[in-house]
């Protein structure tokens, strides 16, 4: 018996959804933000922030592992949309363009 997809996958990466702090820090301004990961691949992280970010714009982030053994993801990350919810955060995702 095979069992058939019902969708393609259009990623070129799996997303993996993380429950983890974001640090997010403007590299022209310094300005410093934390947010909360919603997901991460290989290709790109989304996040939930209290601060709107314009789309292009490079910022430098890094996600925090749960568990203590895991480093920290560090990466230069150019945003690809940020978007209001209801609740007055933003939605931001984002491409990675470099991992420090």
């Amino acid at each position: 018996m095979s069992i058939e997809r019902e969708y393609e996958e259009k990623r070129d990466f799996i997303r993996m959804f993380v429950d983890a702090k974001v640090e997010i820090t403007d590299p022209n301004t310094g300005d410093h933000f934390i947010g909360d990961s919603k997901n991460l691949s290989a290709g790109g992280v989304a996040f939930l922030c209290d601060h709107s970010f314009e789309v292009g714009q490079t910022l430098e982030v890094k996600v925090s592992s749960v568990q203590s053994q895991l480093p920290p993801l560090t990466a230069e990350l150019k945003v690809i949309r940020s978007d209001k919810r209801d609740d007055g955060q933003y939605e931001v995702a984002g491409s990675i363009a470099n991992v420090n």
